[in-house]
């Protein structure tokens, strides 16, 4: 392929990974949950885009292998009860994405945003705590209970949006 069509393939990559992103943080906001089918699907999107996107099959299986890696550490973080399962799940999908040169931007600022969202939270819910629970939307009146978790979907589509210009298939990295 020449580079204009994997440009093009690129875009595609970015509209898609950033859709199933804003996909899952909205579903977590409203549900608490990431649907493994979202999981997966965000996973077999990558396999499908990226030899059009103009990765090599030897990045390609970089990009699994750090796949792997941050789903055992997520995992870990899941059975130490600081993750949801899905958001286990999603961190594996995300790093498959991304790869390596992305991840440690991806970890700052998912850590930022789960920090302001957490914050955030904290806040809101005092709130509510003082002042009553909105009637509606449901979501809102749902995430505003005390003991409910923290929707950390939303923080790990942020730090992954944000971290995605690192990645090698970046469509401005294609152009440099």
């Amino acid at each position: 392929m020449d580079l204009s069509a994997n440009l093009v393939m690129s875009i595609v990559g970015l509209l898609t990974f950033g859709g199933l992103l804003l996909w899952a943080g909205i579903g977590d906001i409203r549900t608490f949950t990431i649907p493994n089918q979202l999981n997966l699907t965000l996973a077999a999107a990558f396999i499908l885009l990226a030899w059009p996107m103009g990765l090599e099959w030897g990045t390609v299986w970089d990009h699994i292998k750090i796949s792997v890696i941050a789903c055992l550490v997520a995992a870990l973080l899941f059975y130490i009860g600081i993750f949801g399962g899905g958001d286990a799940k999603m961190t594996g999908a995300i790093a498959l994405w991304l790869g390596s040169a992305p991840l440690v931007p991806f970890i700052f600022y998912t850590a930022l945003a789960g920090g302001i969202l957490g914050l955030t939270l904290l806040i809101g819910r005092r709130l509510a705590k003082a002042y009553g629970l909105p009637r509606s939307p449901k979501w809102a009146r749902r995430m505003l209970r005390q003991q409910s978790a923290v929707p950390y979907g939303v923080a790990l589509g942020i730090g992954a949006i944000v971290a995605v210009p690192y990645a090698e298939w970046f469509p401005l990295a294609l152009l440099s």
